[in-house]
């Protein structure tokens, strides 16, 4: 299993997250290349997932915008998962994480639902930040399967993965036809 998620071939962001590069400059940031310590940045990492999954009431965007899906930060409220993973990539590269470290994903959760979460890529592999799960695992760890994610060159487009979960628990060809990105 490879320690970093294998990128595919460009496919369109998610539905929600289309103007998300407009609405959070940051969101979409280039490298800057002004990483402080990495053994830091994973300890770091684990705190703001802990804090902001803990700080963050759950609430769907149909409840609290009226609409299916708009990535946006929590508000007092709360927020929904895509809304989890960019309050955390904010705080992050905010406290000097490059932000081509920092990278937003789409997958399947272990019930097959849509989720997203925030990716960590760190030269040891990749680590998810998760508003489901307090811990930092591994990509491959979490059981999910791994739709499309941010192009670490190129934020403002996206990669097809399709890599994690039952894809890479033993054949899948016929899987794999069926799965496509949300």
């Amino acid at each position: 299993m490879p320690r970093h998620l294998p990128l595919g071939e460009a496919v369109p962001p998610p539905e929600g997250a289309v103007d998300l590069c407009n609405r959070f400059s940051w969101a979409c940031a280039r490298s800057s290349n002004r990483d402080g310590r990495l053994d830091d940045m994973l300890m770091m990492a684990h705190r703001v997932n802990r804090d902001v999954n803990r700080s963050v009431r759950p609430i769907s965007d149909l409840k609290q915008y009226g609409r299916e899906e708009l990535w946006a930060l929590p508000t007092p409220r709360g927020g929904d998962c895509e809304d989890y993973a960019l309050r955390k990539k904010q705080i992050l590269y905010a406290s000097g994480v490059d932000p081509a470290r920092l990278l937003l994903a789409t997958v399947l959760d272990t019930n097959m639902s849509p989720h997203a979460v925030l990716v960590l890529r760190h030269e040891t592999g990749d680590f998810v930040l998760d508003n489901l799960n307090n811990k930092l695992l591994g990509w491959a760890k979490t059981g999910y399967i791994f739709m499309r994610v941010q192009n670490p060159g190129a934020p403002h487009g996206w990669n097809m993965v399709l890599r994690g979960g039952v894809l890479d628990d033993g054949p899948t060809s016929s899987i794999t036809k069926c799965v496509q990105p949300y």
